[in-house]
């Protein structure tokens, strides 16, 4: 039977690895893909925040004068 290697702590996943200064980072295939699915879901939902105050102040403005 293949010997079993012991499951790595989660606390050892989630170590923050460093890249030495000047060395390329090699990235995986949908790596840019989630960089980008990730960036809109944090600034897409902002942006529509924003909008939607803009215009609630546009609003409010025109209906009290």
């Amino acid at each position: 039977m293949a010997e079993k290697r012991p499951k790595p702590k989660f606390r050892d996943l989630m170590k923050k690895r460093e890249v030495e200064e000047g060395k390329d980072v090699d990235l995986e295939k949908g790596d840019f893909l989630a960089i980008l699915i990730a960036a809109a879901s944090v600034i897409l939902p902002v942006i529509l925040g924003l909008l939607l105050f803009i215009f609630l102040f546009i609003t409010v403005w025109g209906w009290i004068f």
